[in-house]
């Protein structure tokens, strides 16, 4: 709450207020220290010696990347992008304060109904929006878990 009337002034100075490139660049910046921290203990979890190995066996640097670190990491990749998809979908906060039709997502367009609307209309527009995210969460639930679960076991 502390940075909402900076970033309200600095938004109206841009021409960012009430667009999806605005709330793009709140939902990254705010979001940025959580992905930073999750996949930097993600990637400390990888063994040194597999990109030492690797390398004595003539790989560049390039196949070092693709080959080696892109598949191991790809539950931590994953497993991040989750997280992230869902606290970006179910923020509302700045999606109220920051938009007001154009760039509107889903959670602050139910806000704004929920006077005009009944209950079942309200509740179906909820389970509607809650839809996306438990298709992606059904989607990737076996990479999602081997990402929360790597390094568990020795």
């Amino acid at each position: 709450m502390g940075i909402m009337m900076p970033m309200y002034l600095i938004f109206t100075a841009l021409g960012l207020m009430d667009t999806r490139i605005g709330l793009i660049l709140i939902y990254a910046v705010l979001n940025l220290p959580i992905v930073v921290w999750l996949f930097y203990f993600y990637m400390r979890e990888i063994p040194r010696e597999i990109l030492e190995s690797a390398r004595l066996d003539g790989a560049t640097v390039k196949q070092q990347l693709l080959h080696l670190l892109l598949p191991l990491c790809l539950p931590g990749i994953c497993s991040t992008a989750l997280l992230l998809i869902v606290l970006c979908w179910n923020e509302s906060f700045w999606s109220i304060q920051m938009t007001s039709s154009a760039g509107v997502p889903v959670s602050a367009y139910i806000a704004s109904m929920s006077g005009d609307l009944l209950l079942p209309q309200l509740s179906a527009a909820s389970l509607l929006a809650i839809g996306p995210i438990l298709l992606v969460g059904l989607l990737t639930q076996r990479t999602f878990v081997r990402g929360l679960t790597f390094g568990a076991v020795q």
